[in-house]
């Protein structure tokens, strides 16, 4: 069976966390810039193709699928301001998550993200969606769950845009969507793409870095590109089992 997008209509195992389908202002955001919207979009009619304004004039995607080279981001997508429908190609994440994934228990990494349906390579799978936060409050919380031995959930993403770095800093521990049970591994089946639709403020989107199997559990790596760095590593051991595997769990610098 092949997975396809639906609407998000997932729902967490536990009460204490409240379930978000996108990114919600949490401490530290700027709530303008968190609220400010793209005002224009593209003039393509019906799809849009290599000419499309919002692609920046390259595709993002073809049949559904992300282009490898577009795995690192960052991507724009068509926005309510497009001329283009529902149906445009370049329209892919606003189709929601798969309808294929399952939280699931794992022998050493508490829940995890399994999927009962056969991913293809590029798909989208879903968002890793949470509160949107500051570098500072990210810093609190970490230490925060350091102190306290408790799982750490808060993820740090760079971009690096010309000649600036733009950092997002996401939790999804009380605040979250499905993506929160996806665990680290040292060789992951998935990557994560900032992707903006709305506005400035991306969302963090797990797209398959190959083809995944039925009952195969999703897995990303948490500290992206810079991981290999024995600088960016933590005092955690990692448990992902990889033969690959850098024995602590990386984190990004802040």
């Amino acid at each position: 069976m092949e997975a396809k997008g639906c609407e998000d209509q997932y729902e967490h195992l536990q009460a204490n966390i409240i379930y978000v389908v996108t990114n919600i202002p949490g401490p530290g955001i700027d709530l303008d810039e968190f609220e400010s919207e793209f005002t224009c979009g593209c003039n393509c009619k019906q799809k849009c193709v290599e000419n499309c304004s919002c692609s920046r004039f390259f595709l993002n995607y073809v049949d559904g699928c992300i282009l490898n080279e577009k795995l690192c981001g960052p991507i724009v997508e068509c926005n309510q301001y497009c001329k283009c429908d529902i149906n445009c190609g370049n329209k892919l994440v606003q189709h929601g998550p798969l309808d294929c994934l399952k939280v699931t228990p794992t022998e050493s990494n508490g829940n995890g993200l399994q999927t009962t349906k056969t991913i293809k390579k590029g798909q989208f799978i879903c968002e890793y969606a949470g509160e949107v936060i500051g570098l500072e409050e990210a810093k609190s919380r970490i230490e925060a769950n350091k102190r306290e031995n408790s799982m750490n959930y808060v993820l740090v993403v760079s971009e690096h845009l010309n000649d600036r770095i733009i950092k997002t800093c996401i939790d999804p521990k009380l605040f979250g969507n499905i993506g929160r049970y996806c665990n680290h591994s040292c060789e992951p089946n998935s990557s994560l793409v900032p992707i903006r639709i709305e506005g400035i403020v991306p969302r963090l989107c797990l797209f398959a870095s190959r083809d995944i199997k039925q009952w195969e559990e999703i897995t990303f790596n948490y500290g992206g590109e810079e991981s290999n760095s024995v600088h960016n590593l933590s005092d955690t051991p990692c448990l992902c089992g990889s033969s690959k595997c850098i024995r602590y769990l990386p984190h990004h610098p802040i």
